[in-house]
């Protein structure tokens, strides 16, 4: 964890982030990625509820573009 737009991570990507856990829940479930229709991402305060973000997230992870991506912005802690 970071300072917001302040600490180590303030000119990395979300999709960047977002994509070593995309591969890491891809691996620790044992799912195939080809197997996966739908991936929900919490997160807040991102414009267009991250969803483009995720969505590139989840085809640099390597998961299907047939997966649908939603992206869901609730304001508060639950995007964590």
């Amino acid at each position: 964890m970071t300072r917001a737009k302040k600490g180590a991570q303030r000119d990395t990507g979300t999709e960047a982030m977002l994509k070593p856990v995309l591969e890491a829940v891809a691996a620790q479930s044992g799912i195939k990625k080809d197997m996966v229709e739908d991936i929900v991402i919490g997160n807040v305060l991102q414009s267009g509820a991250g969803s483009t973000n995720a969505r590139m997230a989840g085809f640099l992870a390597g998961y299907p573009e047939t997966a649908c991506v939603q992206g869901i912005n609730r304001l508060c802690s639950s995007g964590l």
